[in-house]
């Protein structure tokens, strides 16, 4: 007869129970390797750095009461020539102040050479290029006659509210040749320290005017 084959039960799969209870971990590495790493990467570290970290000084910290015991240094007072430490006095006791003019140029320098003499004719040649003679003009000196004259030159741009020296450079900065006689006239009255001659006269007259209506 035939072997009799028997028949084994049917295998059961197993399944996963999630319940409150159950919580789901995952492996983790035990606290001694990371400190078996930390040490094995300060024995890997290059002579170098170890070098400095063992010779690094590290900063002092002084008390207060150590601070405070240190002697201030003396301040050394700046010495000007006099024990007071102030500038030079003058003679009749205020205190004597330099004034540093500025340097001329090659243009002032020639005008400064430039005589009277010369102003004269200057002057003259500019009444024979007149039309008319000039009237009015008898109580008004030299000077006066040709800065007014130069103020009412219209080629040279307007003299109302502006300087009559900065007028004349900016005249020569644009190429149109002022006539250096009153530059020479400017740079006198300008040592002279005459702060009329600064600007024109028609600007004083109508600064007056627009004063005396104001009030």
């Amino acid at each position: 007869m035939p072997p009799t084959r028997r028949k084994s039960a049917a295998p059961t799969q197993q399944t996963l129970a999630f319940g409150p209870r159950s919580k789901v971990t995952k492996p983790s590495a035990p606290p001694s390797s990371t400190a078996k790493k930390a040490s094995q990467l300060s024995s890997h570290a290059p002579p170098v750095v170890k070098a400095i970290s063992e010779t690094s000084p590290q900063p002092s910290l002084k008390s207060a009461s150590e601070e405070e015991s240190e002697p201030e240094r003396p301040l050394t007072p700046i010495n000007h020539g006099d024990e007071t430490g102030l500038p030079p006095k003058s003679p009749g006791g205020t205190l004597a102040i330099r004034q540093v003019r500025p340097k001329r140029t090659e243009i002032e320098k020639q005008a400064l050479r430039t005589g009277d003499r010369q102003l004269k004719e200057y002057w003259l040649r500019t009444e024979d290029e007149r039309k008319a003679k000039a009237v009015h003009q008898g109580g008004l000196s030299l000077e006066e006659k040709i800065l007014r004259h130069f103020d009412l030159s219209s080629q040279y741009g307007p003299c109302i509210g502006i300087e009559r020296m900065k007028r004349w450079k900016r005249a020569h900065a644009l190429g149109l040749r002022p006539p250096s006689e009153v530059l020479t006239v400017l740079l006198h009255a300008e040592e002279k320290k005459d702060k009329k001659a600064e600007w024109a006269y028609i600007d004083e007259l109508l600064s007056t005017r627009i004063g005396a209506g104001s009030d």
